[in-house]
């Protein structure tokens, strides 16, 4: 008995091949698709394998020429079992870690002893035929089995290895993909989409967009905070046609005023500068007719704590409202993981806004960020136009762009 395999381009291509080649006398042992690499890849289309058992008397003609049945008798009995224990010889040289032949050795020898009594007449050739045949089939039935479980096995692993290092590439920490991998079930594009969606749902709340009148943006120094605040402004006035005015307590840089004003100017809304925390009711009641009032406060540093604490109390002046954290997309995780905490003692509640997108090659930091913070994301910022790039966070859609199948223009 030989074991082949056999690998082609499709099921088909390859049976017609060992047809070809061994003719009907192939017993196939295992058929299945080898799958490629890649967190797409791994899903393409491979090549095929089929695993044969050949009778290898099949394959060339006996070297012993046949005597008759007549002279197979008690004279030469011996020779006739020095055959047969070479033929077992042979059958137990198939024995490998992937199968255990059901017909035990004693079992063969018992019945070719009872075979030489009580079916003198049968030459040796057929019965090794007829023997062969036999363990063939429970062969091949159990070591179809085995491999089969052992590919299953093999592939599992292959997909979480590739699926692992292709989310550690796209910046994912290696616990959130432990956790991600604990919830496929299925080895396939939608197993993973369904891990990934149930994962965010289940760390991230889904935001409620009927925001209150106010709206405080809030976060680092360099995060886009400004220009965030000039995209919003300027859905809300084109797209809504909403009054809106703006207020700015960054004071700090010159600049971040002067580009404030000058969204200001071209989207005709109005703008006021905050020089202290008492000015925001004064500001709130001149402009009590507007729908919106987006307040934009100065960069801050986690680790100053005196500027937290003025921002806390800038934050203290408003009841109602919304507040946005603005995190840059490339925040490193473990600053993820430090400015949180920080940030929700100084607010009991806010959302996040996460921004440059368009300037990083792994997006895996938002599903970080999202677990880490537990916290609602609401919009999404890939470049500086204003006021085109900027989308609200679907879940949904992340998943989808974090397998490849979309991208964020």
């Amino acid at each position: 008995m030989r074991i082949l395999k056999i690998t082609g381009k499709d099921e088909q291509s390859v049976k017609d091949e060992i047809i070809k080649e061994y003719g009907n006398t192939a017993i196939i042992v295992s058929s299945f698709e080898e799958k490629r690499a890649g967190i797409m890849g791994l899903f393409k289309k491979g090549d095929w394998s089929i695993t044969i058992a050949l009778d290898e008397s099949n394959l060339m003609e006996p070297n012993v020429s046949k005597q008759p049945s007549s002279q197979i008798n008690n004279d030469n009995k011996s020779d006739t079992e020095q055959e047969g224990a070479d033929f077992i010889k042979k059958l137990d040289s198939l024995k490998s870690p992937f199968f255990e032949p059901r017909i035990k050795t004693d079992n063969i020898k018992l019945s070719l002893s009872r075979s030489n009594h009580k079916n003198e007449d049968q030459s040796f050739e057929e019965f090794e035929e007829k023997l062969t045949n036999k363990l063939a089939i429970d062969i091949s039935s159990n070591l179809e089995e085995k491999i089969s479980e052992k590919n299953n096995k093999a592939q599992e692993v292959q997909f979480d290895l590739i699926l692992k290092q292709s989310l550690l590439e796209e910046g994912i920490e290696e616990s959130i993909i432990d956790d991600i991998l604990s919830q496929v079930n299925e080895n396939s594009v939608d197993g993973i989409s369904r891990a990934l969606y149930n994962t965010l749902t289940r760390v991230m709340p889904k935001f409620n967009y009927n925001i209150p009148k106010v709206t405080f943006f809030i976060g680092s120094t360099g995060v886009g905070k400004t220009t965030t605040i000039a995209k919003l402004t300027a859905n809300k006035v084109l797209e809504e046609n909403k009054k809106v005015v703006l207020l700015t307590a960054d004071t700090y840089r010159i600049a971040a005023v002067a580009q404030l004003k000058t969204y200001a100017e071209i989207l005709g809304v109005e703008i006021e500068t905050i020089f202290e925390p008492s000015d925001i009711p004064k500001y709130l009641q001149k402009w009590r007719d507007a729908d919106y009032i987006f307040i934009d406060t100065a960069g801050r540093s986690h680790k100053d704590f005196n500027q937290l604490g003025e921002l806390k109390e800038l934050l203290a002046t408003v009841e109602e409202k919304q507040v946005f954290l603005v995190l840059n997309m490339n925040t490193q995780y473990k600053d993820i993981q430090s400015i949180i905490p920080i940030y929700k003692n100084l607010v009991d509640r806010f959302a996040l806004i996460i921004t440059k997108l368009d300037e990083t090659d792994g997006i895996g930091n938002l599903l970080n960020i999202a677990t880490c913070t537990k916290t609602e994301i609401a919009y999404l910022t890939t470049g500086q136009n204003v006021p085109e790039d900027i989308e609200k966070f679907e879940t949904l859609k992340y998943v989808r762009l974090l397998l490849g199948r979309v991208k964020y223009e």
